[in-house]
């Protein structure tokens, strides 16, 4: 699907590893192009201080600055975009690249398939945030895969999109 753009926040933690894991298997799996969110400063690989900084940057609305910038979405009618749940919502980083895109006018009539992995936290949260960020979107319901156990995580990703395509 060359109409369609996987755009993932990646990083050490296991959860992002399945999110980078999922979202790599979904571009393979429908021919997609694929652009991971890095952080120009990457976030800790010990947990607390992981979640710690997460939170530092939550509680100041911050937008990471990014490793690279995020690609012209012009061509591409439908982003699936993947990313693990980090206190309740969205990495900060994720919004980061949502608004240099909106920044550039090109959210406008996109369709974002979010899919969220998290540890049993759920999505509805971070899917009302990015509605509310970014109404000029269509963004979809999205689904949530629980992250217990990784490898299921994937699977069931992979199963998700095969039917949500």
């Amino acid at each position: 699907m060359k109409d369609t753009l996987v755009m993932y926040f990646g990083g050490n933690h296991p959860a992002n590893s399945t999110t980078k894991r999922a979202a790599t298997s979904i571009a393979d799996l429908t021919g997609a192009d694929l652009f991971e969110i890095e952080p120009k400063y990457p976030y800790s690989t010990n947990d607390d201080v992981c979640v710690q900084e997460a939170l530092r940057d939550l509680g100041a609305n911050a937008r990471p600055e990014l490793a690279r910038p995020v690609p012209n979405i012009e061509q591409y009618s439908t982003i699936i975009l993947g990313f693990p749940n980090w206190c309740g919502t969205a990495p900060m980083p994720v919004f980061t690249a949502l608004d240099e895109l909106h920044q550039k006018g090109e959210l406008a009539g996109k369709r974002i398939v979010p899919f969220v992995i998290n540890g049993g936290a759920g999505r509805q949260k971070s899917i009302d945030d990015l509605e509310a960020a970014y109404p000029e979107a269509n963004i979809d319901e999205g689904s949530g895969f629980v992250s217990s156990n990784y490898d299921d995580a994937v699977d069931l990703a992979i199963e998700w999109i095969q039917n949500k395509m």
